[in-house]
């Protein structure tokens, strides 16, 4: 295919629009590697744009999707035009969105809940729900001024994991304050405990918050809910860590206070 008029061509490109993947429901994954790992996890692409000039080079992931009814080998021009890569993929996908979910959908209290307020950069987003999935967490909840779980950069950093972590959008701290049997643990890089002294085996949810105005924000609509702030230990002089680093450290932490006490 030579031209970018084709219907799925112009879908992948409007679906950079987060108004139209939540019209849609849908989503871009760019790559053998995630496409592959969606497949895995049971996900029918919509569509498959594969470069014509390196089908060799995928040629398992041309036999995996022969099911697929809308696939298509476009030229290296359209798929550089498609892709958001500075060095565009061998296969692009057109892939379905898992349905929304709430509260009555997922564990609750959880063992482990994120919670993330103001996280705006979706490589970040994408990047804790990779590190919520693989350190236990029942789930993730995006909340005000968070980046859209779905947004292609977001996938792409999740690696997979936005098809196996339970995912909720627009959820605010009066939401999780509707709710009770759990504590919220909320990362402060300048006022809190360290990690350690707090008991993560509770049910928890852990809010996580931008690097720039911190969790305190987010917090005034906690209510009576118990907050504990925790703050990771530093070396002298250093920056604040990046949000994903901070809660990667805490998500580790809970899962190992979580199996020494198994």
């Amino acid at each position: 295919m030579t031209s970018t008029r084709n219907p799925y061509v112009k879908l992948a490109r409007a679906l950079e629009a987060k108004k139209v993947r939540r019209e849609r429901r849908l989503t871009v994954a760019e790559g053998e590697d995630l496409i592959a790992s969606a497949l895995d996890q049971g996900v029918t692409p919509t569509a498959l744009l594969f470069d014509e000039a390196r089908l060799d080079d995928v040629a398992d992931l041309v036999e995996r999707t022969a099911g697929v009814p809308e696939r298509y080998a476009v030229t290296p021009d359209v798929m550089g035009r498609v892709s958001s890569l500075a060095a565009h993929p061998r296969v692009l996908a057109i892939l379905p969105q898992p349905a929304p979910r709430g509260f009555s959908d997922v564990a609750f209290p959880p063992a482990l809940g994120i919670w993330l307020a103001g996280v705006a950069d979706p490589g970040n987003v994408g990047t804790l729900v990779r590190t919520a999935a693989a350190l236990g967490a029942d789930w993730l909840a995006t909340g005000p001024g968070s980046a859209d779980p779905f947004h292609p950069k977001a996938v792409r950093a999740a690696m997979g994991s936005t098809f196996t972590l339970a995912l909720l959008e627009g959820v605010t701290m009066r939401d999780l304050a509707t709710r009770t049997g759990f504590q919220v643990v909320a990362a402060d890089p300048h006022d809190g405990v360290p990690p350690w002294d707090v008991d993560l085996t509770r049910p928890t949810v852990l809010a996580l918050g931008a690097e720039r105005d911190g969790i305190a924000p987010a917090l005034a609509d906690a209510a009576d809910l118990p907050v504990v702030r925790v703050a990771i230990p530093q070396a002298p002089g250093s920056e604040s860590l990046n949000v994903s680093a901070a809660g990667a450290a805490l998500m580790s932490e809970a899962l190992r206070q979580r199996i020494s006490v198994a």
